[in-house]
């Protein structure tokens, strides 16, 4: 295989392989074609290369980058002690993570401060 960069500066659809084995990326360039076992690493590449060319591009090392969300959702999945979130972004899409359910009161302690509430949620207050 050469060794040549693959430049793409505009997608025009994608859409995976009958199989699901592969995303194929159509834009301004011939239609590539990404297994699907690279999707994970590239999820995350793609965030931090947002936040670094951003910080680049306008010369702000402290600028920071977040998906927007347009919803979320909480749950257990089959019992697990990980609790699992997951983010409905634009699009439809969704990104998930999971946490040890441990970790829980600490998240809601952060959420709490971040959102400008100084006290624990009550007892006989439920989370949804």
């Amino acid at each position: 295989m050469s060794d040549a960069t693959f430049m793409l500066n505009s997608i025009t659809n994608m859409q995976l392989t009958a199989d699901g084995q592969y995303l194929l990326i159509h834009g301004d360039q011939p239609t590539a074609a990404l297994h699907r076992s690279v999707l994970n690493d590239l999820l995350v590449a793609l965030p931090n290369a947002i936040e670094h060319a951003d910080r680049v591009i306008h010369n702000n090392q402290q600028m920071g980058f977040a998906l927007h969300c347009q919803g979320w959702e909480v749950g257990r999945l089959n019992g697990m002690e990980m609790v699992v979130i997951r983010f409905r972004l634009s699009g439809s899409a969704g990104l998930s993570f999971s946490l040890p359910a441990g970790q829980i009161p600490y998240l809601l302690q952060a959420l709490g401060g971040a959102a400008g509430v100084s006290e624990s949620p009550s007892s006989d207050v439920t989370l949804q």
